[in-house]
């Protein structure tokens, strides 16, 4: 009997080693690396020295991971966020714990820059300057190698960031800046400010997930671009009806009218950031469609099983009025409600005066009159889009 016992204790060791020996992650917080590009070397909590790092390498709590100046690498934590960091970086996966807002994960950035996709919970970097920390998705955060001084953008989520003088809040679309500490010791309380097309064009060069969140915009933003008129000497046509939601989707079902929540009619919107469109649920509703109108007539339309759908103001091209509305159909493609035509309004987004044109200047300006500090937020303009 003591002998099957010590086998079979023999047998369960060799099966847990081979486990191991197959790649099995350690318990607890870890992180495989993936997407190595150039120089990327780590270091394991218990060693003193860092070596080449590979595909097969898994980071542990404590682990340090150092990039070249051709270097970047993916890491895929246990728990589902995505960090990228980028080339002449020095970054340490410091831990994971539970505290009462839920799953935090810490990490040290003592050089470079890193993007955080987070996939749930908090996660919160510290750095020379100050702590950044940011619940829900999209947060970068960068270290002066010169100054100590930090960047930080909120491309989606809530973010915070905070150093010895006080603490900031901000969300998707801005930043801020946290200084180093000057030569007499004090400290600078952070500000925010809005993100700058080169900020956007940032995440979409080093992240495949922001150029989704992109492609959607831009898709919305040309459907809704207002068309180029072409000067002709031919008599122009009787103007037609302003466009309506009922004019718009499709006929069919009954003529209840489905009830919208928000944005209310005549609803003045912030020239930046998200909006959420929402509207109240239907019985035996399969799917709704939401279109906008812009004055001109142009229209997209957007499919959700959801009884709300959040977009980025910046995908409606221009300042003005815009319209709303949603139709909700059922398992048979049949219409069951529709809503009345909602209006709302989109605020210049150069809120201050710009300085008169120059007779030889051209009409449309390129991105590079963007200055960081300026009031050029039309970043979809500046990438191309209408």
């Amino acid at each position: 009997m003591i002998k099957n016992k010590v086998l079979a204790t023999l047998l369960i060791g060799v099966i847990l080693l081979a486990a191991c020996k197959q790649g099995s992650a350690p318990a607890g917080l870890t992180a495989a690396l993936s997407e190595l590009v150039g120089k990327v070397e780590m270091k394991s909590p218990n060693s003193d020295a860092f070596i080449q790092a590979d595909a097969n390498t898994v980071l542990e709590p404590n682990g340090q991971i150092q990039t070249g100046d051709d270097g970047r690498v993916r890491l895929d934590l246990s728990t589902g966020t995505i960090i990228r960091v980028a080339s002449s970086s020095s970054f340490t996966l410091t831990s994971n714990e539970e505290t009462e807002g839920g799953l935090l994960t810490k990490i040290q950035l003592e050089a470079g820059k890193i993007f955080i996709i987070l996939n749930g919970g908090r996660a919160e970097v510290e750095t020379p300057s100050g702590v950044a920390s940011v619940r829900g998705s999209y947060m970068k955060v960068e270290v002066d190698p010169d100054n100590g001084d930090v960047y930080v953008t909120c491309l989606e989520g809530d973010c915070s960031a905070k150093n010895p003088a006080g603490s900031v809040d901000f969300t998707q679309g801005e930043k801020t800046k946290l200084f180093h500490k000057d030569e007499n010791g004090n400290w600078q309380v952070p500000g925010v400010e809005p993100m700058t097309p080169e900020d956007f064009q940032e995440w979409l060069d080093n992240n495949p997930e922001a150029k989704e969140l992109f492609n959607q915009a831009m898709g919305t933003a040309t459907a809704l671009a207002a068309p180029t008129e072409v000067p002709t000497d031919e008599p122009t046509a009787e103007p037609t009806a302003e466009p309506t939601i009922e004019s718009v989707l499709p006929e069919g079902g009954n003529s209840e009218a489905c009830k919208t929540i928000e944005p209310v009619e005549g609803a003045s919107l912030e020239f930046m950031g998200k909006v959420k469109f929402e509207w109240e649920p239907q019985p035996n509703a399969k799917k709704y469609v939401i279109t906008f109108i812009t004055s001109n007539g142009n229209t997209v339309s957007f499919e959700t099983t959801e009884t709300s759908i959040e977009k980025y103001i910046e995908i409606f091209p221009a300042e003005g009025d815009y319209k709303w509305g949603v139709a909700a159909y059922g398992e048979d493609g049949g219409q069951i409600c529709q809503s009345d035509t909602i209006e709302f309004n989109k605020p210049d987004s150069h809120p201050n005066p710009e300085p008169p044109k120059k007779d030889d200047e051209e009409e449309n300006l390129s991105c590079d009159v963007c200055d960081e500090g300026s009031s050029c937020y039309d970043y979809f303009a500046c990438f191309g889009g209408s």
